[in-house]
């Protein structure tokens, strides 16, 4: 007969119904010192690692609650609460546009904690660790590596490019929410040859269209403006979604190395070595409800 290790094994591989993944957590009771629900489907691997990573190991974590949308983790939140047979939940989700678009109707309870960036990829893009994969690539001293890559002018300048497309997914999340935004492809805005900004016009054209949905639209953006400077001052970075960032930097580090390298190589190189720390105001969130 097969352990129950080797049975929860098989059943993370398999692809489970909304109900069935709530019965989930009815199996896993007593693995997991704290049940841990999160958005991305699939990827409960990269959060076990991080959270291990961030908890240095403290918890013991035997499976993480990936339930596919943050609408799946709020309506989790409701139907579980903090705690499921004396085990402590604790509920993980993007902070997406919440933030500057429906700010009233965000969760408020101590164990659903909402990123401060846009979503996790957001921590993932760390200067040190971006010099780190390079190098490998490169084959070159740090000083050579640094002075190719110059992490610093790749983020600053494509955040700046970044921020007016990500204002338009922002205002069409509050006015617009059926008009597709955030999930549209990457590439529409980014040059695959660089990782910067194409320059064909796409974005002008864009903006163009925004404007035609409604004539106050140029107005609306700017109270948004208005209420994520409140919040992060004139730091945009909280405001781009992390998987932009990442596909940008895997152009640009592409462009300066000269050749091909799968992304997510640099992804889970990224994931286990980025700067854990910035997760910090999580670890801490995590802790204080196990005091409780």
């Amino acid at each position: 007969m097969k352990g129950i290790e080797n049975q929860m094994d098989e059943l993370s591989d398999l692809i489970y119904s909304d109900e069935a993944a709530k019965n989930r957590v009815e199996f896993y009771h007593g693995y997991n010192s704290i049940n841990f629900f999160v958005e991305d489907k699939g990827k409960e691997y990269e959060y076990e690692t991080i959270l291990n990573r961030l908890l240095e190991e403290k918890v013991h974590i035997s499976t993480v609650f990936a339930l596919g949308g943050k609408i799946n983790v709020i309506k989790q939140f409701y139907e579980c609460g903090e705690i499921t047979n004396g085990i402590k939940n604790i509920y993980i989700v993007d902070g997406d546009f919440d933030r500057y678009t429906f700010p009233d109707e965000m969760i408020n309870a101590p164990c659903f904690i909402y990123l401060k960036a846009y979503n996790i990829e957001s921590y993932f893009i760390d200067e040190k660790a971006c010099y780190q994969f390079a190098k490998g690539k490169l084959q070159c001293v740090d000083k050579v590596v640094k002075g190719k890559i110059d992490f610093m002018h790749w983020k600053n300048k494509i955040i700046y490019q970044a921020k007016k497309l990500f204002l338009c997914y922002c205002y069409l999340k509050k006015y617009h929410p059926s008009k597709e935004s955030v999930s549209r492809s990457h590439y529409l805005f980014i040059d695959q040859k660089n990782g910067f900004e194409r320059d064909d016009g796409a974005y002008n054209d864009y903006w163009k269209s925004i404007l035609m949905l409604d004539h106050e639209a140029q107005r609306k953006i700017e109270e948004i403006i208005k209420i994520y400077e409140h919040i992060n001052g004139n730091d945009y970075y909280n405001l781009i979604c992390g998987k932009f960032l990442l596909t940008s930097l895997y152009c640009h580090l592409r462009n300066v190395v000269g050749k091909k390298f799968n992304k997510d190589d640099l992804r889970w190189h990224l994931i286990n070595n980025f700067k854990i720390a910035s997760l910090n105001y999580v670890k801490e969130s995590i802790l204080s409800q196990l005091e409780v």
